[in-house]
């Protein structure tokens, strides 16, 4: 049926033909879509992990002749449950689908379809220890590639964790000065109560330091944001003002900034297919810089990159990413809006598989 094709849903269908949603629904999921045929013979749940009684993992999805050169494999949640799901680069198609985040489970789902692994040259994934399991022992000849974005995301994470440590700073301060102000109200207000002298409440004051373009400094830190993910010759005129005025008074954060501009010009897809040499002492020049400055949020990024220095290299030399992953992610997102969620799990399942394979 071309439903079983689309992503829509019956009230699509039902609205153009005039009928009632719910029976057009019921028709469709009852008799049309072959669901309960899936059911009664089992197929629907043929590769779900058993032990014991009942059914312990579902695992909707599982198709080996999905399985090609380059696969990507990525977590995504639905409903109240994480699933692990490993896709194909080329086709786009999903090989595998497990209401899963265990290293056993996955295992023992991929262990009778060894032959499907084999063909895996190609694996990237983010920089979860579960993934970088998977891939050295279920997918082991496959060269592992730490996905950019994942990566990026948390060189970006690490400078605006500099930018809030500072606002964070300067809140503390605030409030310090208030609980020291509150309580030289109370000392004087029991001084006024003794010596029978009227106790006039004063209004706190506190003079917030105003920065060179006019705004204070925790207004510039809380409107930073935005600017500190953007090379600068992508800001805009007040952008740039008000980034002159927070380097100025916070340089610390220029450093990281100026930093992380370095290692995301790095990264950049024209350094694919270079020199492996000249790209690791690109890197090895920066990891010093990061040490000279000694900034923990950049020597924990720094640390990170240390500890999945193969993976991320390997980028360079694949130029392989997770979009595929993260664009089937955002495809199932609008799959369940569409169909109004996924109450109806086991009949989602089956029409996801549908789509999907």
């Amino acid at each position: 049926m071309k439903l079983d094709t689309l992503r829509t849903n019956t009230s699509v269908i039902s609205s153009v033909l005039n009928l009632d949603n719910q029976s057009v629904w019921h028709w469709y999921r009852e008799h049309l879509s072959g669901f309960r045929e899936s059911e009664s013979n089992g197929e629907h749940y043929r590769h779900d992990l058993q032990r014991g009684e009942g059914i312990d993992v579902r695992v909707p999805i599982l198709e080996p002749d999905n399985f090609g050169a380059q696969m990507a494999i990525d977590e995504k949640q639905i409903g109240e449950e994480m699933h692990t799901i490993i896709s194909n680069h080329q086709t786009g198609k999903i090989a595998v689908m497990a209401k899963s985040m265990c290293f056993e489970d996955l295992k023992e789902a991929l262990s009778p379809h060894s032959d499907a692994c084999d063909k895996v040259e190609v694996l990237t994934r983010d920089l979860s220890s579960l993934y970088a399991k998977v891939g050295d022992e279920l997918f082991v000849h496959s060269s592992p590639v730490a996905d950019k974005f994942h990566i990026v995301r948390s060189l970006t994470e690490a400078c605006q964790d500099v930018r809030v440590r500072f606002r964070q700073e300067i809140l503390r301060e605030k409030r310090l000065k208030h609980q020291d102000w509150k309580k030289k109200e109370k000392e004087r207000k029991n001084q006024c109560q003794s010596s029978g002298k009227e106790y006039v409440a004063e209004k706190f004051q506190y003079q917030e330091e105003t920065l060179s373009h006019g705004e204070t400094a925790l207004e510039t830190l809380a409107r930073s944001r935005y600017l500190l993910f953007k090379y600068s010759s992508e800001w805009t005129t007040s952008q740039k003002k008000r980034s002159q005025a927070l380097f100025e008074r916070f340089p610390e954060i220029q450093k990281v900034y100026h930093r992380c501009c370095e290692f995301r010009n790095w990264m950049k897809k024209e350094n694919v297919g270079k020199e492996m040499t000249e790209i690791k002492n690109q890197l090895q020049t920066w990891m010093q810089k990061v040490e000279q400055d000694d900034i923990d949020e950049m020597l924990n990024f720094k640390s990170l990159v240390e500890r999945h220095l193969t993976p991320i290299l390997n980028y360079f030399v694949f130029g392989a990413t997770n979009a595929i992953a993260e664009n089937i992610n955002s495809h199932i997102q609008r799959f369940i809006m569409i169909n109004q969620g996924t109450r109806d799990r086991e009949f989602f399942y089956f029409r996801l598989k549908k789509y999907f394979t």
